[in-house]
């Protein structure tokens, strides 16, 4: 009698092997600019070689490298907008995580490799070139990533570092020195998230040093600088006011507008230029009316955490709003209780002020409206099986329209079983099955939303998967992606299994 071992082993030597799907981690550079053709490395276990991305906007064209496993080339037509998109390794098993990779409009240099990690050993910039974004990696632990740029009395350099936005999972800090070494500036955090920047205007003309660390993202007991071969970054650099990437600069708001009364559908601007001082806007209302009020500062780039009060004529306070919507800007849905005069009020939670506590208030109309969040950002399903999507729906400022859930461009041999929406929002199931003889299917769709109204316009929104988990520490360069990967894999062909005791039929001789 045979040992059922050697049985075991003989079946799994009989199966074939199949691809995996792919593990990006990484890609660099990060970006790259319009029009051009960027050599680019993928990291992570991408088995067999090769693959193919998706990207979330159209303009782009991948080419790989099928001597080199993880090189390969991405071509980005001229008509690319800058901006960042995602991108995806897939095959037909299925998709990777999506992964950031930024457009620009500028030249783009990449970080030169090197073996020490001090501002005696800076990489010399030549500022002909400026402005440009330079694409580096802090690759280990201890590292500290040195740039020398020669500058003018006078002039002022403009730097931005992009880290924790690109989900790099580091806290980046960048340090300017003199040509000696001595530090003149450090900046940790920025306005709206953990990347720095800085304008430093010139007082002596000479050579300067930046440096560029990373500390843990998410925190760890351990304040050492850190780094992966996952941890790039992009580092923008200019000399003129405008020349950084306009998305990571405060948003162009124009001069603040003059003190009136605030009437319902008009924007007003505003600066908290004197510390401890609020600004007071008067507002003339009816009873019944419904109005959303909204102060936006943080979200548009400025250090501002704004806070609103809205309060009677004689200052007695209605309400007060800080956060809100996991932002640090403030809103409020406002039903009018009496007719009469009432007054908004923004501050700063810190008492701030200064020409930078920008911030935008908005008397808008209540209507209402509804958001939709995803489980996953990819999913497989099996022949003869189902599948659950599972979403989130939420209803704002009293949304009440009927919703119906759809999945547009669902592949052949795949059903929807279309699930209700409940009247309050909630968590929404939608199942899909896929037939026996279903044909294999590995691509990006989106999972949508519809009002049923019987009159009038009907929005539609696509549900989206969100990066805001519990690291989250401000926006990133796209906090979500609206589309979702459904793979059906191929079907695998069943091995012959030979029992004991029995022999492998042999191959006929090929004729000649």
């Amino acid at each position: 009698m045979r040992c059922p071992v050697a049985f075991s082993v003989l079946l799994s030597a009989a199966l074939p092997s199949f691809a995996a799907v792919p593990g990006l981690e990484s890609v660099f550079p990060p970006g790259g600019r319009q029009g051009s053709v960027v050599g680019v490395t993928l990291s992570g276990k991408i088995e067999p070689w090769p693959c193919s991305l998706w990207f979330s906007e159209k303009g782009f064209t991948f080419t790989a490298d099928p001597a080199k496993p993880g090189a390969g080339t991405i071509r980005i037509d001229a008509s690319v907008k800058p901006g960042p998109v995602f991108l995806r390794a897939y095959n037909a098993e299925g998709s990777s995580p999506p992964l950031l990779f930024v457009v620009g409009n500028q030249m783009e240099i990449n970080e030169e490799e090197k073996d020490n990690s001090t501002l005696a050993g800076a990489i010399v910039l030549d500022r002909a070139k400026l402005p440009f974004v330079l694409n580096g990696t802090l690759s280990a632990g201890g590292e500290l990533d040195a740039y020398r740029i020669a500058l003018e009395k006078g002039e002022a350099l403009h730097a931005r570092v992009e880290a924790y936005g690109l989900r790099s999972l580091i806290d980046p800090a960048l340090h300017l020195h003199d040509a000696a070494g001595n530090r003149i500036l450090l900046e940790h955090d920025g306005p709206a998230n953990l990347d720095p920047g800085f304008v430093f205007t010139v007082r002596e003309k000479g050579d300067y040093l930046l440096s560029l660390v990373g500390f843990s993202h998410p925190p760890a007991a351990s304040v050492a600088y850190t780094g992966s071969k996952n941890s790039h970054y992009r580092l923008s650099l200019a000399l003129k006011s405008g020349q950084i990437p306009s998305r990571l600069e405060p948003v162009s708001l124009g001069e603040d507008t003059p003190v009136a009364p605030l009437v319902a559908g008009k924007t007003v601007v505003g600066t908290l230029s004197k510390a401890g001082t609020p600004a007071v806007y008067r507002c003339t209302v009816k009873k019944g009316e419904v109005h959303l009020i909204c102060v936006e500062g943080r979200s548009l780039g400025f250090p501002i955490d704004p806070v609103m009060r809205l309060l009677k004529a004689d200052g007695s306070e209605i309400r007060k709003e800080d956060d809100a919507n996991k932002t640090p800007d403030p809103e409020y849905l406002w039903t009018v209780s009496a007719d009469g005069e009432y007054q908004i009020e923004v501050s700063d939670r810190f008492s701030r002020g200064g020409s930078e506590m920008r911030y935008r208030l908005k008397l808008a109309s209540g209507t209402g409206d509804f958001t939709a969040t995803l489980d996953k950002s990819q999913y497989a399903i099996e022949r003869g099986k189902t599948l659950d999507i599972k979403a989130t729906v939420t209803r704002l400022r009293g949304h009440k329209e009927k919703l119906v859930a759809m999945v547009p461009g669902l592949p052949t041999g795949i059903t929807l079983t279309v699930p209700e929406v409940p009247e309050k929002g909630g968590e929404v199931v939608l199942k899909l099955e896929a037939k026996p003889d279903a044909p294999a299917f590995s691509g990006a769709l989106s999972v949508l939303f519809k009002e049923e109204k019987l009159e009038g316009p009907k929005r539609e929104k696509a549900a989206v998967f969100s990066f805001k988990d519990d690291n989250h520490r401000g926006p990133y360069a796209l906090d979500e992606i609206a589309t979702v990967w459904l793979a059906l894999p191929p079907k695998k062909e069943e091995p012959k299994v030979v029992k004991p005791g029995e022999e492998e039929p042999k191959k006929e001789a090929s004729k000649k």
